[in-house]
């Protein structure tokens, strides 16, 4: 919402701090101490209305214990504490609803970026640059092996979205408080905000950072990890091209087996009138075609499905962001 549209409609938002500052903990931490004095010494320069919210997932009991022995009596620290494990992007979700900033930072909960950088996206959002601004670490000090999968992940995340960022993975992001409802994040969908707010129509900057030291260590996952991400972004890909409209997937590959089970069947039939010889009695090929136009049928009819139940709730469902209101 611009100032001018609050002006007409006489809506305000009500902050009561300039940042805040959102830390996940959930599977990597290190010194979360460290972190939080290293960034809210970065973070006095620029106000001092600022907020840490430091949410805990279910079995991380000893980070919860360590977080509460150094925040004290501090009021600008706040923790939240899950009962059982949710994973990271609900700790985040969790964390922007709680967040009583006018901008809202993400972090990782160990050093990826040097702290001093967050004035790069801070300017960047104060300025009006852009609605939602993202760190793109410089990695000069990084492994081969870093830089290798980096550019692969990246790679097969431009084929499928289109997206042309460089760094989606790190955790240093940047959002204005007034934009972060429009997001519903679940599963690992967190590190895919940037692209789900250009779908939206948002303003979305990319900012060269220098990445900390600690980060540049040669990083290896377990082979269900890659695949988790190929699969994220598979995901990724159907809910920015299919959404609102999944009859237009469901009915191309629905109609492709229609038509090569109609072909078959075609071909078959061509085949028994003008062939003397050829007959259908237990003929494989009859029985492939015969499944193909049902499966199809089935697939188009999953699509036109999703259309109706997308139809009925278009008037609640917004795909779209206004900038601005003239009357």
């Amino acid at each position: 919402m611009t100032l001018l549209q609050k002006k007409k409609t006489g809506k305000t938002h009500k902050y009561n701090y300039d940042i805040s500052v959102i830390v996940p903990v959930v599977e990597r931490h290190d010194d979360l101490e460290g972190l939080y004095i290293s960034y809210a010494d970065e973070i006095k320069k620029l106000t001092d209305r600022f907020e840490f919210i430091f949410v805990v997932d279910g079995h991380k009991d000893k980070a919860y214990l360590e977080i509460k022995r150094f925040a004290g009596d501090e009021p600008k620290i706040k923790v939240i504490k899950f009962q059982k494990t949710f994973g990271e992007s609900i700790a985040i979700s969790v964390g922007l609803e709680r967040a009583q900033g006018r901008y809202v930072f993400t972090l990782a909960a160990y050093m990826q970026v040097e702290p001093y950088e967050i004035k790069k996206l801070y300017d960047a959002l104060c300025n009006d640059e852009c609605d939602v601004a993202i760190a793109k670490r410089l990695r000069r000090n990084d492994t081969p092996f870093n830089r290798m999968q980096s550019a692969v992940f990246h790679r097969i995340l431009k084929l499928f979205t289109g997206a042309e960022f460089g760094d989606i993975s790190c955790g240093l992001k940047g959002l204005k408080k007034e934009i972060v409802e429009q997001f519903d994040i679940y599963g690992d969908q967190h590190r895919f905000i940037p692209i789900l707010a250009e779908h939206k129509g948002l303003r979305v900057k990319e900012i060269e950072v220098e990445q900390h030291t600690g980060d540049t260590k040669t990083r290896v996952y377990k082979l269900r990890t890659y695949l988790n991400r190929v699969i994220d972004i598979i995901a990724l890909f159907f809910l920015i091209r299919f959404t609102y409209k999944p009859l237009r997937f469901f009915g191309l590959v629905g109609s492709f087996f229609i038509i090569a089970g109609m072909a078959i069947n075609g071909y078959l039939i061509f085949l028994r009138l003008f062939t003397s010889n050829f007959g259908l009695t237990d003929k494989p090929s009859l029985f492939l075609s015969s499944l193909l136009i049902v499966i199809g049928i089935q697939i188009f009819a999953v699509g036109l499905i999703g259309e109706i139940i997308i139809y009925t709730h278009s008037k609640r469902a917004k795909s779209y962001n206004i900038k601005e209101i003239r009357e």
